[in-house]
């Protein structure tokens, strides 16, 4: 019995080292970009990563600390005469340090990709407004968000802030799962679509949005939006006054920069769908029902053009295909469960 719980632990940090690896390496990568264009460019300050990463320290102690009582609970209820040495032989420390790392690799690709968006305007000023609003008319024959009804725009305004909570709430889950092949291409899946479409995409498609085309471009091409927010989507009007106030001052704040394609929201809100059908499938239809809120919400509002949330959700399930190419092979073992 000592030997199977051994090999298991030792399998345990295995597999969750075949994405701790290359989520990591992606993050590397996102700061060297970063730091490049900041030396190339006069840029806005660098956000306050370190905060971040308290934060996550601080939310990934109050998680290990519900998961370490529950479990203690759970013993006594069992009856078990020795519940702390139960536990601490149960414990395997490898996999809390890994558990640990994901918390920080995450509020550090947060804090690279708002580094990023800070500096988009820099090196490509937005251009591609007029070109993804012509898009849009060639392939719907009218603007995105006029096919939307009118009724379900103060809905989506209430809901759209919540595709952050929702996204960290799935990524807190599967960071407390036991290791499986699923768990670690669903996690090095996250890292890739926000530092893949988020820096690439965002940069070759240098835009602002629908909300801001008349600031950006200087046509009031969407005055009816505008028009149609202040009286029905009020959140929307708060938070472009933020971002545009950021944008103007050059502050580096929590949730800072203006980019639309593609839509982030939309793209991690994908990978939420594709986590939680996997994962846990029977969620699967309510993953896809929120997908659809926040494709719908990123349209309606004005946040984004649609081709800005086809191509994230199309990026974002070509990230979930790949994502097994670049697990770290050396450290799978065929003993590890496919599913949990």
């Amino acid at each position: 019995m000592a030997a199977t719980a051994v090999r298991h632990r030792s399998v345990s940090v295995a597999h969750d080292s075949s994405w701790i690896a290359p989520a990591a390496t992606f993050v590397a990568a996102q700061y060297l970009a970063a730091l490049f264009v900041s030396a190339v460019v006069r840029a806005p300050e660098m956000p306050p990563t370190v905060s971040y990463m308290i934060f996550a320290a601080v939310v990934s102690f109050i998680c290990g600390l519900f998961l370490f009582l529950k479990r203690l609970w759970q013993l006594w209820a069992e009856g078990e005469e020795e519940p702390i040495e139960r536990l601490s032989s149960e414990t395997n420390g490898s996999a809390v340090i890994c558990y640990l790392l994901g918390f920080q690799l995450i509020a550090l690709q947060i804090g690279a990709l708002t580094w990023l968006k800070q500096m988009l305007p820099y090196v490509v000023p937005f251009w591609a407004d007029p070109l993804l609003a012509a898009a849009d008319r060639i392939v719907l024959r009218t603007d995105a968000w006029r096919i939307i009804p009118i009724s379900l725009v103060h809905p989506l305004d209430v809901l759209y802030p919540f595709w952050g909570p929702v996204k960290f709430a799935v990524l807190i889950f599967m960071l407390a799962l036991p290791s499986s092949r699923v768990k670690s291409r669903a996690l090095l899946a996250y890292f890739m679509t926000v530092g893949l479409l988020g820096v690439i995409g965002q940069y070759a498609l240098s835009s602002a949005g629908p909300v801001f085309y008349g600031q950006v471009v200087g046509r009031a091409d969407f005055a009816g939006l505008i028009e149609r927010n202040a009286h029905h989507a009020p959140l929307v009007g708060v938070m472009t006054s933020y971002l545009w106030s950021d944008y103007i001052h050059h502050s580096s704040v929590i949730g800072a920069g203006i980019s639309a394609m593609p839509s982030m929201h939309v793209a991690t809100t994908t990978w939420t769908a594709l986590a939680v059908q996997t994962l846990w499938p029977r969620s699967r239809v309510l993953a896809w029902l929120w997908w659809a809120v926040i494709f719908l919400g990123s349209i309606a509002l004005g946040w984004h053009y649609f081709i800005d949330s086809l191509f994230a959700g199309v990026g974002a399930f070509g990230c979930w295909k790949m994502a097994p190419l670049f697990l770290w092979k050396r450290q799978l073992n065929p003993a590890i469960p496919d599913r949990l």
